[in-house]
């Protein structure tokens, strides 16, 4: 699951780590749903329209897209906006807000870490004389 290249050589794992944060970020918002404490929370189709930009950009995830990680990070700070002011705001639902800010936050890291080797090699292929490849 961990192993692999994208298309460009670089490792797949950074992926792979992005599509286990944004799946513990709909876990987080679906336990939030059935066990959340506060009088005031998402549920039903609000749970749902919260989630779909999570659960759209997963299958590009798999596939190792790069322009899919891009808005997946974009995704991912959009969930840590949202549960980490709720974290602030609803103390009856701290946890699982805490659980989806610790989720998001490794998925965008790891979209971060993915993006700075993407630029490197990408800069190091753009260097190199005709016919050399840099490797991943």
């Amino acid at each position: 699951m961990f192993t692999g290249h994208t298309s460009e050589g670089l490792p797949i794992w950074p992926l792979r780590v992005m599509l286990l944060g944004l799946l513990g970020v709909v876990a987080g918002y679906i336990g939030l749903w059935f066990a959340g404490q506060a009088e005031i929370r998402p549920t039903g189709l609000t749970t749902i329209l919260m989630l779909l930009p999570a659960i759209v950009v997963l299958p590009g995830l798999w596939r190792g897209h790069y322009k899919t990680m891009i808005w997946a990070a974009l995704v991912a700070l959009f969930y840590l906006l949202i549960s980490a002011t709720d974290a602030w705001a609803v103390a009856a639902d701290r946890g699982w807000h805490l659980w989806i800010a610790a989720t998001s936050t490794l998925a965008f890291l790891a979209a971060w870490w993915h993006s700075i080797k993407r630029r490197r090699f990408l800069k190091a292929r753009n260097t190199m004389p005709p016919g050399h490849d840099p490797g991943p």
